[in-house]
């Protein structure tokens, strides 16, 4: 293997999917989800290219499970790349949200990606060098009715990027957080959205953006990326 490795959480589907399809001209993909059905999709879509990648079904809301991904990764010197995308949204008034709504949305959003984060983060700190991407939302940076647990997991994980930037850049690592608007990607199945889908912004259009930042040269990092479409928010 000669490739770099980059691992992308949620990768069986929508910007992960599409990340990881992207990035694998250049990176050999570790596909992690629990979705293993679409992660095989993910696969195929990538060898279609003669590209290479690997399935890791993981739980990364749970600790051991991470821990269990991290053992499965050969060559981890590779490792240069860490995209965390894995994410869920509910959206109900604070009437309506449930301690498990709360539990599930917060576990995913940001317990994921802490745990992926510091499973790989000694090893760009021994090399000095990684990338560590966050796939947030506008919701992270602009609050929304009806969306609390989601706007308060994407609020944290901004804070969260933030200050592991701060940290991180003596050992040459950079991280990105990315807040994109409205995608067209499965988040919005059975949301009663579909009469504004065909509006929302194109996935694939939105990670080619994406691997521009990742792409940065040398010293210069893309520390955050608001990205909209053209007509603004719905």
């Amino acid at each position: 293997m000669t490739k770099p490795i980059a691992i992308i959480t949620g990768a069986s589907s929508g910007i992960g999917q599409s990340l990881a399809i992207e990035l694998s001209d250049k990176y050999f993909v570790y596909l992690v989800s629990r979705n293993v059905r679409n992660l095989n999709k993910t696969k195929k879509y990538i060898e279609s290219k003669n590209n290479k990648c690997e399935i890791i079904i993981s739980d990364i809301t749970i600790e051991k499970s991470v821990n269990e991904l991290y053992k499965k990764i050969h060559n981890k010197n590779q490792i240069e790349l860490l995209i965390n995308n894995a994410g869920i949204a509910i959206f109900k008034d604070i009437s309506n949200t449930s301690v498990d709504d709360w539990d599930e949305t917060i576990n995913v959003n940001l317990r994921g990606a802490f745990l992926m984060t510091k499973s790989l983060i000694n090893n760009f700190k021994k090399k000095k060098n990684g990338k560590v991407v966050f796939i947030n939302s506008g919701a992270g940076l602009k609050p929304f009715a009806n969306s609390s647990a989601y706007v308060a997991s994407k609020y944290a994980l901004r804070g969260f990027a933030s200050s592991i930037r701060e940290e991180l850049r003596e050992f040459n690592i950079k991280v990105i957080s990315v807040f994109p608007g409205a995608v067209n990607t499965p988040l919005w199945n059975n949301k009663n959205v579909e009469e504004i889908r065909k509006d929302m912004m194109n996935v694939d259009d939105l990670c080619q953006s994406i691997v521009h930042s990742i792409n940065a040269p040398n010293n210069c990092v893309v520390e955050e990326i608001l990205i909209k479409r053209t007509l603004g928010d719905f």
